[in-house]
Formats: C-alpha cells, structure tokens, sequence
C-alpha cells in the first residue's frame, strides 16, 4: 500500500510584539485544533473501512442493522462505497495505467442467484467502468470471508486460483461457458409456481406513499413505460398500467436507497400475469475516484453493465427521471434464490464451482464491447495485468478481510454501547 501524508498549513493570528506568555489561549485553541484533525485523520488513515454508526440513520429500516451485526460479510455488503474507494485510493500502483472495463461493482458471493431466467450475479446498482481491479478484490474479499465462516480459512488461496482459472479461460475463450454448479441445480429444484402466494408476497412489500408523491411518480414513470412500448411494439397499451405501487424496503447494500415497487396489469386482465417492477433511484457513487462513469444521475451505467456482464439480464430494463433524480427500473420474476454463505455451499467442491462459475462471468464481462473492435487486445493486456499481480491479489485481500472484520467488530461495539445506553435509562 503507499503510504499517506498530510500538510497543514496554519496561519496564527499572534502579536508580534506581545509575550507569548499571554498568547497562551491561542496557543491552546491552536493545539486542540491540531489535536483533532491529526486524530481525525488518523482514524481515517488507519481504518477507513469503519463507517461511524452515527452517520447512518436505521430508524426506518431496523432489519437492515441486525443484518449489518449478524456477520462481517453483513457489514462488508453495507460499506461498498467506502471500500471501493479505498481500493482506488490504496491500490493504485496496481492499476495505473492499466484500461478501464465494465465493472459490476459490487461482485460478491451473495449476489449469485439462481432465477426462472437462469443464474449468474445479479444487482447492478453500483455498475460502472473503471479498473477491473475493483471486481476482482471485492470478490476476493468476500470470498475469504465466507471462508473463514465455514472455516474452510485454508481452502481460501485454492479457492481463489480457482476464481482467477474461470476468469482467464473467459478472457482467452470470450464464448466459454462454464459448467452449471451442482448448487444451481439444488437451489432450482426448490422453485415453487404459486401465483397466488406470489402475487400476495408482492403485495405486502409495499407501504404506502403519500397521495402528493404518488400523483407526480405515475407522471414520471410515462417516460418509462413510453419508452418501453416503442422498444416493444407487440405490448397492448395497458400492460404497463399500474394497479398498485409502494414504497420497497429490501436489501443490505442498497437498504438506505429510495426503492419502490409497481404492480402492472401485464398481457391481460388476469391478476396472475401481472408484471412486477422494481423502480430504484440511481446511487451516487462519485466519491469512488477510479470509475470513469461515476456520474451522480447517470443510469446507463447500470443498465448497460447489466447488459454486458449478466448472463440473463432483466427484462424491461429503462429509466425515468423523478424530482430530479435518475430511477432505473427492471422486472421481477417469481423464483430468485440468492446463495447463502452458510447453507448453500456444503462442500469445497460446491463453492469451488460458484467461484469458477462467477470468474467466467467477469472475464466475459469486463472486456465486452467497452473497447470494439479491439477486444482481443483488451482481454491480452488484462491477461497481461493478472500474469503480474495475481499473488498480489491474493495477499491484498487477506489484508482486506482482516480489516473488515476490524471494522465489523468496531462498528458492533458502539452499536452495542448506545442501545446498552438507552436500556439503562
């Protein structure tokens, strides 16, 4: 990692001709000044993947704090931000240089998810372009977490070698397909087709909107649902007619979002093939110094990293804007079985093959159309890259883990030190 330094340059206003004996007070204001920003700083340098709990208000989503407590996976998923731009900021003689790709942006393990349309990581919401250093570390990451919780900590250097094979045989074999993971096949066999249970599942995810809101939110969406019908002509002109909308509170990462979600009429008038959008406000990611589409309001990035780097993307993916913030939309479908750290995997074996699985789907992803009609140079010098930092990757990670779990601890200490504060009185 390089190493940070700080310049102060201070400007004191003390009297030239007055004893610095009566200049004291100044000089201790000017001391406590200096005392808080080197302690400040310090705290930034030394731990910058530890969010202060104070800065983040749960009131509204308490769920989403027991979640952040339950594991430093949970708490790795919430920091995304933080720690992507500790990446760019840490790592950079890593990457300088190196050309930019299409990133996911939040590549972990609990974003691989079987659905009706196939598998493969999902949720685009911090997609972008920029180094692929990005993906790779942020998989390493939490790959060396999920390790160390099913205390497979040994298996984690294999395990990511494994990562890198599906992610260089992708990047030498753009149509490669990696083998469907026996884990695929025993999340699938759980599917279930009851529209009913379904449609009232959907139903009860919604909370209400004020009435003031709502009227503004169907106006907007007619950019949406205009664009929509344009692209699919075959559509009847009420199947995007919204029977009943709310407010979504769903997620780690994306928790704290503005969310909402559309129950539309569908091919007809049953209620049982209605469509389900999914209606999310297009995150800031700006403060991530790396990204070359880090706009604050800009939505192709999700829907064209989404387009490029998941196997089956959503359909009806598209944008509105809405009291002047970008929303990017797509649609549900019924079955979506997102793996789960501490059930889904029983074996070595299971895990070996999502990792092989998702390292193909990044080394097809990353390089696609983002350099047309040079991407074979592209995928070359990304080889090229891997061939040199690879070990580096490795060692880095386990660095980045330590470091999460640091922080995890940290950030449930103070948790638990204001709730046992208010038990207390």
């Amino acid at each position: 990692m390089r190493s940070s330094k700080i310049r102060l340059y201070i400007f004191v206003g003390l009297k030239k001709n007055r004893p610095l004996l009566g200049q004291i007070p100044i000089l201790l204001l000017l001391y406590v000044i200096l005392l808080g920003m080197v302690k400040s700083y310090s705290q930034d340098v030394t731990h910058p993947l530890l969010v202060d709990p104070a800065t983040q208000d749960f009131s509204q989503n308490p769920d989403l704090l027991d979640r952040i407590l339950e594991s430093p996976h949970g708490y790795f998923r919430f920091i995304n931000k933080p720690f992507s731009r500790n990446i760019c900021l840490e790592f950079q003689e890593m990457y300088d240089g190196s050309p930019s790709f299409n990133l996911h942006g939040d590549a972990h393990l609990e974003q691989y998810a079987v659905t009706d349309l196939g598998r493969g990581l999902t949720d685009f919401d911090d997609s972008s372009a920029g180094p692929a250093i990005l993906d790779l570390m942020r998989f390493g990451v939490s790959l060396n977490l999920a390790c160390k919780m099913n205390r497979w900590d040994e298996e984690f250097n294999n395990l990511f070698n494994t990562f890198l094979e599906g992610y260089e045989k992708a990047l030498n074999q753009p149509s490669f397909e990696a083998p469907e993971p026996l884990v695929v096949s025993r999340l699938r066999s759980n599917f279930k087709y009851d529209n009913e249970a379904y449609y009232s599942w959907v139903n009860s995810l919604m909370q209400d909107i004020p009435r003031s809101e709502l009227d503004s939110l169907m106006i907007s969406m007619k950019t949406y649902t205009n664009t929509m019908m344009e692209e699919n002509t075959q559509l009847s002109d009420s199947y995007f007619r919204v029977i009943k909308i709310g407010y979504l509170k769903m997620g780690i990462g994306s928790a704290l979002d503005l969310k909402y979600l559309a129950r539309c009429e569908g091919e007809s008038e049953e209620p049982f093939d209605d469509v389900v959008l999914e209606i999310k406000e297009v995150r800031d990611i700006s403060e991530i110094p790396c990204l070359i589409r880090a706009q604050k309001f800009d939505p192709f990035r999700i829907l064209i990293g989404q387009a490029r780097i998941a196997y089956q993307p959503f359909q009806h993916l598209g944008y509105f804007t809405f009291r002047d913030k970008n929303f990017w939309v797509h649609s549900w479908v019924q079955n979506y079985k997102e793996l789960d750290l501490e059930t889904s995997c029983n074996t070595i074996k299971d895990l070996q093959e999502i990792v092989y699985d998702i390292g193909v789907q990044l080394g097809r992803g990353h390089p696609k159309q983002i350099a047309a009609p040079l991407d074979f140079q592209l995928r070359q010098a990304q080889l090229r890259w891997l061939l040199q930092y690879s070990n580096s990757l490795i060692e880095a990670c386990e660095g980045l883990s330590a470091e999460v779990e640091y922080s995890w601890g940290e950030f449930s200490k103070k948790i638990h030190l204001v709730k046992d504060s208010e038990a207390a009185k």
